[in-house]
């Protein structure tokens, strides 16, 4: 599976910032929202990667999604402002508008592993 996710248009001889990846198999949604902020849309996706800054879903390519739009994984009651990044079939990587905190992610984690019957 391809790392590329939350890859930022960069000038040249600029150091881009790496975020550590976690691997997961996360069920989640997509929202797409349309006039006057209500949802309009919600598309199931997986979550397979995260970092505090971004992630790798797999979703059905036959859909179009705007730029913008709402992730939220399930489990978790918060809806994740992130941008499109990179799409190739079934491959979407999205970069959140804001870097998660260190906590969510940790929890994140935790509840994938306990949850994997390890």
């Amino acid at each position: 599976m391809s790392m590329i996710m939350h890859v930022a248009d960069s000038n040249s001889g600029e150091v881009r910032p790496y975020h550590k990846h976690f691997y997961v198999e996360r069920p989640g949604s997509i929202l797409v929202i349309g006039q006057q902020l209500k949802p309009k849309t919600r598309y199931n996706c997986l979550l397979r990667h995260i970092s505090v800054a971004g992630a790798m879903l797999d979703f059905n390519p036959a859909i179009i999604l705007p730029k913008q739009f709402f992730l939220q994984i399930h489990g978790f009651g918060e809806e994740i402002g992130s941008s499109q990044v990179y799409r190739h079939g079934p491959q979407l990587g999205v970069r959140f508008n804001v870097l998660l905190p260190r906590t969510f992610v940790s929890r994140l984690i935790r509840m994938e592993y306990t949850s994997s019957g390890i």
